[in-house]
């Protein structure tokens, strides 16, 4: 695991989630590199991409999460990527009350029942009250 901040120097100042910033432009021999002797590997993030599946540990133990929870947030989700997709409704469907926070409601939404709560707005706004102490 590489925690380095930036995890390579041609990445030091990149990145910055501006919809009008300009691509990184990185040549290939400045992207960060696996550490272990003998490898040199370029590196990627932890995240899966289109066409890839979840491994089946990590959707074993999502499974279990899920029928273990009394309540369950959807965070900024379009909730059409299966198989997350169907863990909203499914809780929901267990009468365990779950919290959507989004700026549009998305396919689950209308799943949920009467056990659904829908918060409409920037997630970043929208939690920070929910969560508030009453």
């Amino acid at each position: 695991v590489n925690r380095d901040s930036p995890i390579c120097e041609a990445l030091r100042g990149k990145g910055a989630p501006e919809p009008d910033s300009k691509g990184a432009n990185i040549p290939r021999e400045n992207l960060p590199r696996c550490k272990k002797p003998g490898c040199g590997g370029l590196l990627r993030p932890h995240v899966i991409w289109f066409g890839e599946s979840l491994e089946e540990r990590v959707l074993d133990a999502a499974f279990q999460e899920l029928d273990d929870c009394d309540l369950c947030l959807v965070v900024g989700t379009s909730s059409i990527v299966y198989p997350a997709a169907m863990f909203a409704p499914q809780v929901a469907a267990r009468g365990v009350p779950v919290a959507e926070f989004n700026l549009e409601t998305t396919p689950a939404t209308q799943q949920l029942g009467g056990h659904g709560f829908f918060f409409s707005g920037p997630c970043g706004s929208t939690i920070p009250q929910a969560l508030k102490p009453f």
